[in-house]
């Protein structure tokens, strides 16, 4: 991979690298990182910033803890780039590098205090709920309302890390079932299943339907994004 000099403090602004063109594809980013170095990857930085932060953030209840996590997982995404060999999509691939980052964060710190699935079980028996058919065959509705958000946020950090991730990556991220298993190392009747009882837990919660890819929960705003992408390309140009 090029070497470059560091960062020229006058001559870099984050705001300069922005989001990319979406008709570039993650492969040909790739390609321009492996022959321009470091700052080429600031375009990756930019495109999955919201993602990781999505991933990190469903494993850790902290924004700030979830932000490291995020600058982590981008360096050690550019340090093994070389690795990615295009079996299966980019964006699986550096959401399983978020995700064992933050897994490695839980490790070595005080795991946190969470509802555990027995917990839940039980709060879910105590609300009121509609059938499984009823659920799996409603249509789920988009929460635009910032009031909503935050209480959408509130409710699923109350849910255990299992059943949060799976919520973040399919609900939110779009991830498939197949690409999520892989991703947090599970089988898809698993994810299937994680997935229906985070939602179910949710809709009793805030007695409404949720699921979409609009929906706006744990969000990254532009400055947090212009941060980590200086953090991040600062640390890279070290290497």
């Amino acid at each position: 991979m090029t070497q470059q000099a560091t960062i020229n403090k006058k001559q870099f602004n984050p705001q300069d690298i922005g989001v990319p063109d979406l008709s570039i594809s993650d492969e040909q980013l790739i390609e321009q990182i492996k022959t321009q170095g470091f700052m080429a990857y600031g375009s990756i930085v930019r495109r999955y910033n919201q993602r990781m932060f999505r991933v990190a953030r469903s494993i850790v209840t902290d924004d700030a803890t979830a932000m490291d996590i995020v600058q982590e997982a981008h360096i050690k995404a550019y340090s093994k780039i070389e690795l990615f060999q295009g079996k299966g999509s980019f964006a699986a691939w550096i959401a399983s590098i978020t995700r064992n980052e933050a897994l490695m964060y839980i490790r070595e710190n005080k795991r946190e205090v969470t509802m555990g699935e027995e917990e839940q079980s039980i709060v879910e028996s105590l609300t009121p709920s509609k059938s499984a058919e009823s659920i799996q065959n409603q249509p789920d509705t988009v929460f635009v309302n910032s009031h909503m958000q935050t209480l959408i946020n509130k409710n699923l950090d109350k849910l255990s890390e299992k059943f949060r991730s799976v919520f973040v990556l399919r609900a939110v991220e779009q991830f498939s079932t197949k690409e999520t298993a892989k991703i947090l190392n599970i089988n898809e009747i698993t994810v299937k299943t994680r997935y229906f009882r985070s939602k179910r837990f949710l809709r009793n919660e805030i007695q409404n339907h949720l699921g979409s890819s609009d929906l706006n929960i744990y969000e990254f705003g532009h400055k947090n994004c212009d941060i980590v992408l200086h953090n991040v390309l600062k640390a890279l140009s070290t290497l």
